[in-house]
């Protein structure tokens, strides 16, 4: 409320946060990161976060990944995962100090957002058309779905990340998708096995 903030409360199938139309947040505190190395969901939710959303953003809330790091990982664990991200992933890391301070980025995120607009994906590096082309070939990733299914998807629902995070109901409302379709996609974006490592000799 401080940072005058308008939420929705909504389930997602990917991210925490969605700042409309197409920014996908993942938060996770510094305990939380380092949990999420030993159990493996890191790479498997920066994955889906990479291929499934047009701007993924992860945040990593606290002062120190030290102070509450477990028995069972080193520092260097955490620094092999984070360089894992930004390389392999290509995913954007912002270190937040407190909850405070992570409201403080998601407003500001917000207002970057709106100062462009209506305008999706990044302002650079690809003309409109490839643009459209990459999130098409992005939902061809999954299962059932082809070129034609893709195109038609995206003209329905706008944004690779508004696909992602329908809800099967939604989803029947474009022809070609049918129910097995759609549980297929269901079960390979609620996926959690890890098959991603880091290495960190």
């Amino acid at each position: 409320a401080e940072y005058g903030i308008k939420t929705e409360v909504k389930q997602l199938k990917l991210g925490d946060y969605i700042i409309s139309p197409d920014t996908v947040i993942e938060r996770k505190t510094t305990q939380d990161f380092c949990i999420s190395i030993l159990d493996g969901r890191l790479f498997s939710q920066a994955y889906r976060l990479a291929n499934f959303a047009d701007t993924p953003i992860l945040i990593i809330e606290g002062e120190s990944f030290t102070k509450n790091i477990p028995v069972d990982i080193t520092i260097n664990h955490v620094r092999g995962a984070l360089l894992t991200l930004a390389q392999t992933f290509h995913l954007p890391v912002i270190r937040t100090l407190n909850q405070e301070d992570t409201a403080w980025h998601l407003r500001q995120l917000a207002v970057q957002r709106k100062r462009v607009g209506s305008q999706k994906g990044p302002l650079h590096g690809y003309t409109p058309k490839k643009l459209q082309t990459k999130k098409e070939y992005v939902l061809r990733t999954l299962p059932g779905i082809g070129p034609k299914l893709a195109k038609e998807l995206l003209e329905e629902f706008g944004s690779v990340t508004e696909v992602i995070n329908a809800t099967p109901e939604e989803l029947a409302k474009v022809s070609r998708l049918g129910k097995k379709k759609i549980d297929e996609m269901f079960r390979v974006l609620k996926e959690e096995q890890a098959e991603y490592q880091t290495t960190t000799n």
